[in-house]
């Protein structure tokens, strides 16, 4: 998520010529390295994933017959045609239901 530019009425710099605050914030954001995408080590069928984190969860291979995404009281069904990305917020759980593992890793934001 790329942060909204500062007030451009806001000094860019210091009187001693340090870049400052809200502007050095806003350049950082293009300097770090993106989030490693991280192994998902799946259970049994059906498997349950809750994010602690944003982020998307991507599924592929396997045989998988149900994906389903609960955000507080709402279950969405999702595709099964991979590889499926599905983006997702702190507290979202996606359900899978299989009969072949299938392979799932989590990219954060």
């Amino acid at each position: 998520m790329t942060l909204p530019v500062p007030n451009l009425n806001s000094p860019l710099v210091n009187k001693i010529g340090k870049l400052v605050p809200p502007w050095n914030n806003w350049f950082q954001q293009f300097s770090q390295q993106a989030p490693a995408v991280a192994a998902v080590t799946v259970g049994t069928s059906p498997f349950s994933y809750t994010a602690n984190v944003d982020g998307r969860l991507i599924i592929s291979g396997g045989t998988v017959s149900a994906i389903d995404l609960v955000r507080g009281t709402v279950t969405i069904s999702l595709s099964t045609v991979r590889p499926l990305i599905i983006p997702i917020s702190i507290g979202d759980t996606v359900s899978i239901i299989y009969t072949v593992l299938p392979t799932v890793q989590f990219l954060g934001n």
